[in-house]
């Protein structure tokens, strides 16, 4: 905030609503559960979305949400989960 010559304070505009911000995804692509853990990648310090009612995995980037892969989540303790998901949704029929 900066303050005018007449002593008058100046706010800034508004920006995007901050839960926006931290929660930039709502629900699972997946399944449409809301269940979404958050889960730090320690390889590249991203933040994925870690799904507890369908154990898939979700990186949202520019407006879009992906599905990670489990063998580019180093040292995270639900990798077990998320592999066992990502196996059977890739899975030969």
């Amino acid at each position: 905030m900066s303050a005018g010559t007449d002593g008058t304070s100046y706010r800034p505009a508004t920006g995007p609503d901050p839960a926006l911000i931290r929660r930039p995804l709502d629900h699972c692509p997946g399944c449409n559960s809301w269940q979404l853990q958050l889960v730090v990648s320690v390889r590249d310090e991203s933040v994925h979305f870690l799904c507890g009612g369908c154990n898939r995995c979700w990186l949202v980037e520019l407006g879009f949400a992906r599905r990670v892969q489990p063998e580019t989540c180093d040292g995270c303790p639900q990798t077990a989960r998320c592999s066992a998901a990502y196996a059977r949704d890739h899975a030969s029929t």
